[in-house]
């Protein structure tokens, strides 16, 4: 159910255990603990608190998560001036959810997939569920972008195979989503994924030397846009084939790019979105939380 905003009450560290992946807003409103843990004491007035420092993870430097989170900074900076948040570089989801878990970074964005799979020990890379991630709140979405050259004829995803793709620096939400995606679709080896950054993976495409790049991100996004002004297409994202990959990914979502939102797509895009998601790390002081979840 929806957060209650009644009021603080007296039930104390109440959270909720973690289910396997589902619905994506129920699993990180419900599952993975939106911060219910519910403070019974007055807050202090705001001239008579101590200083306390947050560290927020801020994704890596072209992507979507860093200026949102350089503006939740800003946000928090007027709203809360006795929060001093201290940002921390990291190239993305991944190592965002690692760092929470170890603890050296308290609050940060994810791709909710990506979140779901760390706290079930689904990860490619990493079986050990990460079980110290608390939700705070759902954002936005994020988009798959699935590009190719002007002059190639590919005209669905299926046709993929074989191919050489950019799929997002290592580590990232992107590269994680991607394989997801197409270890779905292909056999492992038959298609070759490429770690390449949106900045790389553009300017290889418009050079001729990618067949595809993997996007995921909000819309628009820089990346897409500039290969899109070079005579990039974007795939549709839809089939039987997508319905089997979403009934064991329920993270993925079907949407829809709507038309107009990149040069030569006059018509909406049919493709998957996953929501983004406001974490922190499970020891995190609890009225804290309450203040910055406000």
């Amino acid at each position: 159910g929806p957060l209650d905003t009644g009021g603080p009450t007296c039930h104390k560290n109440a959270t909720v255990p973690m289910r396997p992946p589902g619905r994506i807003v129920r699993l990180f409103l419900l599952s993975v603990g939106l911060w219910l843990h519910v403070s019974c004491r007055d807050a202090a007035p705001a001239d008579r608190r101590e200083l306390v420092s947050v560290r927020l993870s801020t994704g890596s430097p072209t992507g979507n998560f860093r200026p949102f989170a350089q503006a939740l900074v800003q946000a928090y900076a007027e709203t809360l001036p006795d929060v001093h948040i201290a940002l921390i570089d990291t190239p993305g989801s991944v190592q965002n959810l690692e760092e929470r878990e170890e603890g050296t970074v308290d609050l940060g964005l994810a791709q909710a997939g990506i979140a779901d799979m760390a706290y079930n020990g689904r990860l490619p890379d990493r079986t050990v569920p990460l079980r110290n991630l608390r939700g705070i709140a759902v954002l936005n979405s994020s988009f798959v972008q699935v590009l190719v050259a002007d002059r190639s004829q590919i005209a669905s995803i299926g046709e993929l195979r074989g191919r050489r793709i950019g799929t997002g620096a290592l580590g990232s939400g992107s590269a994680v989503a991607a394989e997801v995606l197409f270890g779905g679709l292909f056999k492992a080896g038959e298609v070759q994924q490429l770690d390449l950054t949106a900045v790389q993976s553009s300017e290889r495409l418009i050079a001729g030397q990618l067949d595809a790049v993997f996007f995921l991100s909000g819309i628009p996004t820089s990346g897409v846009h500039r290969a899109t002004q070079a005579g990039a297409r974007i795939l549709p994202i839809r089939g039987t084939a997508i319905d089997r990959l979403r009934a064991n990914y329920p993270f993925l979502r079907s949407d829809i790019i709507p038309g107009g939102m990149y040069p030569g797509h006059p018509a909406p895009i049919h493709t998957l979105s996953v929501d983004v998601v406001l974490l922190a790390r499970a020891g995190l002081d609890e009225a804290l939380v309450r203040r910055l979840t406000s």
